[in-house]
């Protein structure tokens, strides 16, 4: 076997995307950037007590029974009242409150 021949050999297996070095090094870097992306989803609701709950899961608002389902960052299953509710929106670390509603 002859270099040239080797060498075409590791080319085509690098373009079928077989033992390359470059690939190697990408895949685990792209596959954690993957990952924490879509964990990093939270939500808060702003009650007309001025009170902001951090949850983990979108809000679904059950209009028959008027209730927001939610669930908190321990996993827990919790049910505010729809009437209370002023804002849902992304979590933010910003500790500046809009003005109660009053």
């Amino acid at each position: 076997m002859s270099i040239e021949t080797d060498s075409s050999k590791a080319r085509t297996r690098c373009a079928r995307g077989l033992h390359c070095p470059k690939m190697a090094r990408l895949l685990p870097w792209l596959f954690s950037a993957a990952l924490l992306s879509g964990c990093a989803h939270r939500y808060d609701i702003l009650l007309t007590n001025g009170t902001r709950v951090t949850n983990v899961t979108k809000p679904v608002i059950n209009r028959s029974a008027g209730v927001f389902t939610y669930k908190d960052v321990a996993g827990n299953e919790h049910k505010v009242n729809a009437g209370r509710v002023v804002d849902i929106g992304p979590h933010s670390e910003k500790n500046d409150l809009p003005e109660p509603v009053r």
